[in-house]
């Protein structure tokens, strides 16, 4: 109004012509397109005998641009003709899969140009329940069939009917959880069309039937309008008077296929068609009995009507309708299997115009020395998966971790598929498009990925036999050694300490796990017994500062996990006065003891874990080989349970000491070197947690194990160092097999044990 209020006036409909069409003219604006009725009636395209008008490329029909690659400013021009400059507007879609998400954006583009401020496509089902709703023909809580009459036959949709609260009041909106089924048939408006045209030839009083593609009496007999007698010109400039005839023989069309089962348990069903007279008679009959019951016939505008009901609540915010989305799904490694990961909630339906964002995205991981990565993609609405590759223009130096999920809205074109990483700072979009189609199928796709664990190495077991307990040549056994020294003033720590780690036959006295071997007798174990006590007293003077020695700790050490556990908290205390100085360990050489020590003794989780804690705390290049790499080979070779106490992290950093001690071996004759294939198989043991971790091409920390392994093979085959590689040659070709995640050799820790002089040598 002039003084800017606004009045709403009687709603009115306008034709943009029946098989509505789009012309090419001379004008300047809009790049000479126009639609509407207006295009209808002109002249443009309608054949040579129009002269230059006439030219067939000057023609477009409306249901020919609703195509896989539709043209946005055709379509822009069919929309102006009906309407332009809404604040807000409404054009429909046909409700079966074979609408494409393209068509989607073009549509909403072509309404923006159209100078509709606020655009939204809406489902042909939806809108016809949004009409039946107004009416009062459906109820809350209903579940509604609705068939709709298209191009290419009918669909049928299932709708549900639930109340909405919308600023104090409440609505009834159409909720769509599947997509609707096309049902193709010669009762589609294609096929009418064709009945029409082949009517109209038979009636025509010329030989030549150019001239009578464009009859308007051909919309009005297909779709059942009364069709009155026109003047058409040929293409030799002379003119017809066309009489079509009543009406078209649409009794030779096939029945409609069957589809009770689509609208099985649905309280009413609705059908809307665009047709008049005879044929919306007939076609409703075709329906009726294609549903095998009764068919609600709406008005032949309901379609129109649905969308301006759809536009008000548009402008007020109230809901429209309730969307699912289709799902995209992707593929993500788990811990021990590759497995599918949708991206959208199958249980989530939106309302109509709002964004939808993956609650939880895929989470993936680029691998170092890459610059691109792939993504294996499925969407619900495309038979075959596809491959996307992502450019990330600069190849990483560590492993990256990205986050990849989708925003859509319903029924508003292709969903983005989005990466994003936090190191680049950025997202990348990933183009559904431009992927290549795969020819497996999904399930298929990720079967063909599965593979079978990688192989554990086996925990290393260091056996007890009875030889360290008797007698030989070379000296008194373990049985003598208790006899003389249990009630000895002065006990022979060393002799028993040096027993204790004799390995004669390959096995010593108690073994790893603090067991002893058969034949040991009760006296035996009750002077053993006895002496530990002993020797824990000794320890305890010593730490009180008198001059003790260190032997009564190596005879407590090399009974392992058989020595009590106050030993292992004097130890970790110990490694706390390092750099202060300690009462016991007084030399340098004392702290091999102080490390292997507790890498022997450590009985439970409660050790290992403090263990592991102070020696990672320590910068990795402070390290000593026979200290701290010793001490966390023998935790996580030896014990069943400190390899779970790692994290990723804590396996990155050992990663890198084990490579920077391969790297110092290198050239030199590898008298530094026992430890550091230990404590690398060791870690291969993290694969009770993270089964896929540390296997070569799928984690780069392994690749980079398996070069440094690969170089220190090589260099041990220089002729200066032929004694090192006879005693770790082997051992490190089964160390690859390893990282390879295919283990052959069930007792590498032990062969690495006895290739390193069979002793843990911690003086």
């Amino acid at each position: 109004m002039p003084d800017g209020e606004e009045q709403e006036v009687i709603s009115s409909l306008i034709e943009g012509g029946i098989f509505g069409v789009v012309v090419e003219t001379g004008a300047k604006a809009d790049g000479g397109l126009v639609g509407g009725a207006q295009a209808s009636i002109s002249p443009h395209g309608l054949g040579a005998g129009w002269g230059v008008v006439g030219a067939a490329e000057k023609r477009l029909r409306v249901t020919d641009l609703l195509n896989d690659d539709p043209s946005v400013p055709h379509l822009t021009a069919a929309l102006k003709g009906m309407s332009s400059g809404a604040s807000f507007g409404i054009a429909s879609l046909d409700d079966h899969a074979e609408t494409g998400e393209l068509l989607q954006e073009r549509l909403l583009a072509a309404l923006r140009k159209a100078k509709v401020s606020t655009p939204l496509l809406v489902w042909r089902s939806v809108l016809a329940t949004l009409f039946a709703i107004e009416r009062g023909t459906v109820e809350e809580g209903q579940a509604v069939g609705v068939v709709s009459h298209t191009g290419d036959g009918v669909t049928v949709q299932r709708l549900r009917i639930r109340r909405e609260r919308s600023h104090g009041e409440t609505v009834l909106a159409p909720e769509r959880r599947s997509t609707g089924k096309l049902i193709r048939s010669g009762w589609g408006y294609r096929g009418l069309a064709e009945l029409a045209k082949s009517a109209i030839s038979r009636v025509s009083s010329v030989d030549r039937t150019d001239h009578l593609e464009w009859a308007r009496s051909n919309g009005r007999l297909a779709l059942g309008f009364q069709a009155e007698p026109e003047v058409l010109r040929q293409g030799n400039g002379d003119w017809q008077v066309l009489r079509p005839p009543d009406t078209i023989d649409h009794e030779q069309i096939p029945r409609l296929q069957d589809v009770r089962d689509d609208v099985a348990g649905c309280d009413v069903v609705l059908l809307e068609t665009l047709s008049k007279g005879a044929i919306r008679k007939a076609f409703h009959s075709a329906v009726i009995q294609s549903i095998g019951g009764d068919v609600v016939l709406l008005a032949d505008n309901s379609i129109a009507d649905g969308a301006l009901h759809a536009a008000r609540r548009l402008s007020k915010r109230d809901p429209i309708y309730f969307d699912f989305l289709p799902q995209i799904s992707t593929i993500v490694q788990r811990r021990d299997a590759v497995e599918n990961f949708d991206l959208v909630d199958y249980d989530e339906t939106l309302p109509a115009g709002e964004m939808y964002r993956s609650p939880k995205p895929a989470r993936l991981a680029i691998q170092a020395g890459q610059d691109r990565f792939s993504i294996f993609l499925r969407k619900e609405t495309s038979e075959l998966p596809r491959k996307a590759e992502v450019n990330i223009g600069v190849k990483v130096d560590q492993t990256v971790p990205v986050e990849l999920w989708v925003e859509q809205s319903p029924a508003s074109g292709r969903a983005k598929i989005l990466v994003h990483s936090q190191k680049f700072g950025h997202q990348f979009q990933v183009d559904w498009d431009a992927a290549t189609e795969l020819e497996q199928n999904w399930d298929a796709l990720i079967e063909g990925f599965q593979r079978p664990a990688p192989t554990i190495p086996g925990r290393l077991v260091l056996a007890c036999g009875i030889d360290s307990w008797n007698d030989s040549p070379r000296g008194d056994g373990l049985f003598t050694l208790l006899e003389k020294n249990v009630d000895r003033t002065a006990v022979d720590w060393t002799a028993l300490a040096n027993r204790l780690s004799a390995r004669p036959g390959g096995k010593y006295a108690i073994s790893s796990d603090g067991d002893v071997p058969n034949g040991v007798d009760a006296v035996a174990l009750s002077r053993l017994d006895r002496l530990v006590e002993r020797a824990l007293d000794e320890v305890r003077r010593g730490l009180r500062g008198q001059a003790v020695g260190t032997q009564s700790l190596r005879f407590l050490t090399w009974q392992f996990r058989r020595c009590p556990p106050d030993v292992s908290g004097w130890l970790l205390e110990a490694w706390d006065k390092e750099a202060r100085g300690h009462p016991i360990f007084t030399q340098g050489a004392h702290w091999k003891l102080a490390y292997q020590g507790l890498g022997r003794v450590a009985s439970n989780q409660h050790f290992e874990l403090q263990a592991i804690h102070k020696v990672l705390g320590k910068p990795i290049d402070q390290w000593k080989w026979q200290k701290e790499t010793a001490a966390m080979a023998f935790l996580l070779s030896r014990s069943e349970t400190a390899p779970r106490l790692l994290t990723r992290k804590d396996v990155e950093r050992l990663t890198k000491r084990i490579l920077r001690e391969f790297e110092e071996n290198l050239g030199s004759t590898y008298t530094r070197f026992q430890y550091a294939p230990m404590l690398l198989v060791g870690l291969l043991r993290w694969r009770v947690v993270e089964p896929f971790a540390l296997v070569e091409g799928q984690d780069p920390k392994a690749d980079k194990l398996v070069r440094a392994v690969e170089r220190t093979i090589g260099d041990l085959k220089h002729q200066d160092r032929l004694r090192a590689l006879a005693k770790y040659g082997r051992i490190l070709e089964h160390v690859l097999e390893e990282l390879r995640g295919e283990g052959s050799n069930p007792e590498l820790l032990l062969d690495i044990f006895g290739g390193a002089d069979g002793s843990d040598a911690d003086e």
